[in-house]
């Protein structure tokens, strides 16, 4: 049965979709009110990010004459509201499609998607969590909704649980494989739950804790056994950031996938500051200094928006929040 026959024959499916209107509708009006400027984000970019374990979808433009340039839709609007952070918005969000590929075609992911991102400059990344918090309770009241519902030593741990380890396995590799298999199911069954202060290796582009670099300033969401957002104490410094991403760029290029050079405008508007000569101001202030600059600090989040959906409406699968998923469409 095609989307639109079932959205029109079967009135569980029909409210589900309803109430995904009102759940956008109540988010924006969350950050509105908040006095958060919504921003449009280009989806198909030049110069993608560098996450190893992304798989941006490649796409090609043509000018009158046949000349072509290739892009690629976003993986997220991250660099391009960071940019906007550059140019002076302290507060701004983008709801916005995205696209993975390698992606699921149904359960909990679906190769486009929907996503809301937002920033503060200044804003440290527990600032986040009340966000996240406060954005929860918002929309379960607008919705009336009261719950959401959801179906070395490292080496040795891993061995222990049952998990292959090879020669060329990362930290990163060793750590998922125990969180995804043996944590994350277990995560937020009773409630929504945070988890902050990532093992620096897992840092990405989040700067580390300044009280304990052996951690970094990053925060997931779960609920349910499902992972809702994902959100960053910014890192600023732009070499160090550069660096960060050549390094990704070379695990992509030994993981045989596609690669590109890391977009210069990105790390021309960390050079400039994020807010405006935060990162002069850092360099150049003596350590006494150092608690006022906290105040300089940026931070932001993603959070699936079709996810969030499928919590609150109580969908049993993201196939059913999504208008025409991918796998719907492969069933016609």
């Amino acid at each position: 049965m095609s989307t639109w026959q079932e959205l029109r024959d079967n009135p569980r499916i029909k409210k589900i979709y309803e109430d995904r209107s009102a759940i956008i509708r109540a988010i924006r009006e969350f950050f509105w009110q908040k006095g958060f400027l919504e921003t449009d984000t280009p989806l198909a970019v030049k110069l993608p990010g560098q996450e190893p374990y992304l798989n941006p979808v490649p796409v090609t433009f043509h000018d009158p004459e046949g000349r072509s340039e290739q892009f690629h839709l976003v993986t997220s609007p991250e660099f391009s509201l960071k940019k906007l952070l550059a140019a002076g918005f302290a507060k701004i969000f983008s709801i916005t499609k995205c696209f993975r590929d390698y992606e699921s075609f149904g359960g909990t992911h679906n190769p486009e998607f929907t996503m809301i991102e937002w920033y503060r400059a200044p804003g440290a990344y527990q600032d986040f969590m009340d966000d996240m918090e406060e954005l929860f309770k918002f929309v379960a009241e607008t919705i009336g909704v009261e719950t959401m519902k959801y179906k070395n030593n490292e080496i040795k741990v891993v061995e222990t649980r049952g998990f292959p380890v090879g020669a060329s396995d990362t930290y990163e590799d060793l750590f998922f494989k125990i969180f995804l298999n043996e944590i994350e199911p277990r995560l937020g069954r009773e409630c929504p739950i945070f988890i902050y202060d990532y093992p620096a290796q897992m840092a990405s582009l989040s700067r580390l804790c300044a009280d304990d670099p052996r951690y970094a300033e990053r925060v997931e969401c779960y609920t349910g056994g499902l992972e809702l957002c994902n959100g960053f104490g910014e890192l600023l410094d732009a070499d160090e950031q550069k660096s960060r991403l050549e390094a990704d760029r070379a695990l992509r290029q030994k993981l045989g996938k596609e690669t590109w050079r890391v977009d210069p405008d990105f790390i021309a508007a960390l050079r400039s500051g994020i807010p405006a000569s935060s990162v002069i101001m850092e360099r150049a202030a003596p350590p006494a200094t150092q608690a006022s600059l906290l105040a300089l600090r940026a931070g932001g989040v993603a959070l699936g928006v079709d996810r969030m959906v499928l919590l609150f409406t109580g969908a049993k699968d993201i196939n059913e929040v999504i208008f025409q998923s991918v796998s719907d469409q492969l069933t016609n």
